[in-house]
């Protein structure tokens, strides 16, 4: 299943997913849904839930905090968000 990391500002997300290739992972950066992002910011970092444990580590050590994590739950004519901790 596909997850989604809020992190506070789309530095953050650009600055962990450059962390992240460097160390040979690839994943996507995509725009924040509406409703989650309420007028923070527009981007979060798109991945497969068994790479949770990596993502929050290295953001840890990047020094870039993520604000919360969401399931991804397709949806018949839109996708729900569950979050998670």
């Amino acid at each position: 299943m596909k997850c989604i990391a809020i992190l506070e500002t789309s530095n953050y997300v650009y600055k962990l997913e450059a962390a992240l290739e460097r160390k040979g992972y690839k994943f996507d950066i995509v725009s924040t849904p509406c409703h989650i992002a309420k007028g923070g910011c527009g981007l979060c970092l798109k991945f497969p839930e068994e790479y949770l444990p990596v993502i929050k580590n290295e953001a840890v050590l990047c020094n870039t905090p993520v604000k919360a994590v969401y399931r991804v739950v397709p949806g018949l004519t839109k996708n729900r968000y569950q979050r998670i901790n």
